[in-house]
């Protein structure tokens, strides 16, 4: 499992203007929304969460919205298909989503998150079954403070802040997970180079680099 966000550092007016984009289609009379854990995303009440709006780019139905949130804004969030009244007919699989904004995005600056729908096959290597018996093993990983970008502030308007994130729940100890790409950032397709990956728990690997927009798209593996 794979998502990728992508936190743009925009010039903005007040507070950071948190953007989110997902790609998917859907039948007639039926809409995107987003509900979440904090009140400016309805507190987990579907009916009070933010409903997205529809736009087509090329072959794709992409659907968008925005709120405006405090600097370092923290919560959790899942997207659902609803009817025309707010009542579910579609929720994600898998685990809620956490978003934390990195300190270095200040007021003033805007965020865009570009986030994939989760499927049931996302949510298999978290079941018990997986977590327990077959990739179960007596060993312990450390959780590691992020490599990334957190601290390192956006001072160009053009440069994207891309977060790589992926369950690896088999990894051998003395090992590690990078990411290897055509961008400098990711190595050249050389692994010595790549982008290295921490570990944040529940055998979640992620990391943040920054990325020029006028180097997309960008092609890698993990």
């Amino acid at each position: 499992m794979a998502n990728l966000g992508l936190l743009s550092a925009v010039k903005s007016v007040k507070s950071v203007k948190l953007s989110f984009r997902i790609p998917y289609y859907t039948h007639w009379g039926q809409s995107l929304l987003i509900c979440g854990s904090e009140p400016v995303l309805g507190s987990w009440d579907v009916k009070k969460g933010l409903l997205l709006s529809p736009v087509h780019q090329g072959d794709e139905l992409i659907w968008c919205g925005s709120i405006g949130v405090p600097s370092g804004f923290s919560c959790e969030y899942s997207y659902y298909v609803v009817d025309d009244e707010k009542n579910v007919l579609r929720w994600e699989m898998g685990n809620k989503r956490n978003l934390l904004l990195p300190e270095s995005i200040k007021d003033g600056q805007a965020v865009e998150l570009h986030d994939l729908w989760q499927t049931g096959g996302d949510a298999i290597p978290f079941r018990s079954a997986f977590k327990d018996v077959i990739f179960h093993k007596n060993r312990t990983l450390n959780i590691e403070r992020p490599l990334g970008i957190i601290h390192e502030k956006l001072d160009r308007e053009d440069s994207v802040v891309v977060h790589f994130k992926i369950c690896c729940p088999n990894v051998e100890d003395g090992t590690s997970v990078h990411v290897i790409g055509n961008n400098a950032k990711l190595g050249q397709w050389k692994a010595q180079d790549g982008l290295k990956l921490s570990y944040a728990g529940g055998s979640i690997w992620e990391a943040d680099c920054v990325i020029q927009r006028d180097n997309f798209p960008i092609k890698y593996p993990f």
